[in-house]
């Protein structure tokens, strides 16, 4: 037997057991993903800017996005945006939660959900990069870069 054949041989079962766990690992990180991440560009000393971002739950198992923070931002808060029929105007509220659906998409867009990034530590222009952290409710972390754009939808 070569030494090839024997270092192969010796190492083989580590090396599948070590993949397997990077593999399980990604699979984990991998349950939501994040996507079209934007800011909405708004002029200098404003109070409140919005957030839009789409997720994509590739879990068997609905997930529960609980809060989101990032240091650009004294805070940040989901918010919904619904028509009242009773009042006939559009009217937003604080979610404490957003559920996304097993192996579902939720799309944060102007006129529904929308993140609301209150109090902003700097003036933010088109080109931006911001970080974020999502926080969901089995404890699960997911950081996303949100990139500040002109807003080029109407509520």
């Amino acid at each position: 037997m070569s030494f090839v054949s024997m270092t192969i041989r010796r190492f083989c079962p580590s090396l599948s057991v070590l993949l397997c766990t990077f593999m399980l690992a990604g699979y984990a990180k991998a349950g939501v993903e994040v996507s079209d991440a934007w800011i909405a560009e708004a002029p200098p000393n404003v109070s409140a800017q919005a957030g839009y971002l789409t997720l994509k739950n590739g879990t068997a198992k609905p997930v529960s996005l609980t809060g989101v923070s990032s240091d650009a931002f004294k805070s940040v808060q989901i918010h919904h945006t619904q028509h009242d029929a009773a009042m006939g105007m559009m009217k937003m509220s604080h979610a404490k939660a957003v559920e996304i659906p097993a192996e579902s998409t939720l799309q944060f867009k102007p006129g529904g959900y929308h993140l609301m990034l209150m109090r902003p530590k700097s003036t933010l222009k088109a080109g931006d990069q911001v970080e974020m952290n999502l926080t969901f409710a089995d404890g699960t972390e997911v950081k996303a870069t949100f990139t500040v754009r002109r807003n080029k939808f109407t509520l």
